[in-house]
C-alpha cells in the first residue's frame, strides 16, 4: 500500500525528486536518501529509502525504526 503511493518516483532524477518531495537534509550526492513518511499507531517511523544508480532512483524500500532517519 505504501509502496504504490512511491512507486513513480522509481527512474526520476535526484533534482525531480527533490522538486515533488523536497530534500529531506539528504546531501544532492549521497547514493541513498532517506525520508520519514509516516508513523506507526506505536511511534515507529516509517523510512522510505531510495537509491540512486548514476543520476536516477533505482530502488525503493521501508523500514521502521524508532531512531530517526
Amino acid at each position: 500500500m505504501m509502496r504504490e503511493k512511491f512507486k513513480h518516483l522509481l527512474g526520476k532524477t535526484r533534482d525531480e525528486i527533490t522538486k515533488e518531495i523536497g530534500d529531506g537534509f539528504n546531501f544532492h550526492d549521497n547514493e541513498v536518501w532517506t525520508y520519514e513518511v509516516g508513523k506507526t499507531w506505536i511511534g515507529r517511523r516509517i523510512i522510505l529509502s531510495i537509491k540512486f544508480k548514476g543520476k536516477n532512483a533505482s530502488e525503493i524500500a521501508f523500514y521502521k525504526s524508532f531512531r530517526k532517519c
